[in-house]
């Protein structure tokens, strides 16, 4: 390869790729490029490295001409220096040309990717923001032994509890619940089966068990 082969016979001539731009009258970052393979010198700039590199034209084209025409490389011509240069220069527009398309489709994954997790985040707070939604509120006055207690809940349209609070005496219940109708149920069954009272209150949407003891 080309490309290679400049590379190789600039560092056994111990040149740096600004030392080289400066024998070849060209900025480093087009040595740069030849070693890299997307660009090629044309055939007038070839001649100047070869003899900079104090090498043959056929020796930097990879000794391919030498062999297809068992020519030695002093006969070598310009024209087919031209010919395996626009050969060369043809391979590399493939090359690039597929590396363009492979990136392109590399950028078109990580664009897709980031819409997906941006669609995915997006749906996640607005599913969190719904969660937390207060749908309705019921409080509770409950009367045992002479004592009042009182509770208080408020839950979201799935009727999953967001905040809650009231007395320690069954407080236990508001820890391990998370069902709002589940501890209406608890709350009600607890103080009713010891001889107790429940009054209960609702604003926003009530529960379904408290529908007609509000209308009441």
């Amino acid at each position: 390869m080309l490309s290679e082969t400049i590379k190789t016979l600039r560092k056994q001539k111990g040149f740096t790729q600004e030392e080289l731009a400066i024998r070849l009258n060209v900025v480093r970052q087009t040595v740069s490029k030849w070693e890299k393979g997307l660009s090629v010198p044309d055939s007038d700039m070839l001649i100047k490295l070869a003899d900079v590199l104090e090498t043959d034209v056929a020796v930097l084209l990879g000794g391919e001409m030498i062999q297809n025409t068992s020519k030695k490389a002093a006969e070598v011509s310009n024209s087919e220096i031209i010919e395996q240069l626009s050969r060369i220069n043809e391979q590399l527009a493939v090359k690039n040309r597929r590396a363009k398309r492979i990136w392109k489709a590399v950028i078109g994954i990580i664009i897709a990717g980031i819409v997906v997790f941006v669609i995915a985040v997006s749906f996640g707070i607005a599913n969190h923001s719904r969660a937390r939604e207060i749908f309705g509120t019921t409080s509770y006055v409950c009367t045992l032994d002479g004592k009042e207690y009182g509770y208080e809940l408020e839950y979201n349209e799935n009727y999953e509890i967001i905040n809650a609070g009231g007395d320690a005496y069954i407080g236990y219940m508001l820890e391990t619940q998370t069902d709002a109708n589940k501890f209406d149920a608890m709350l009600k069954d607890y103080f009713e089966t010891k001889g107790g009272t429940v009054k209960v209150s609702s604003t926003g949407n009530p529960l379904a068990a408290n529908i007609e003891d509000i209308k009441d």
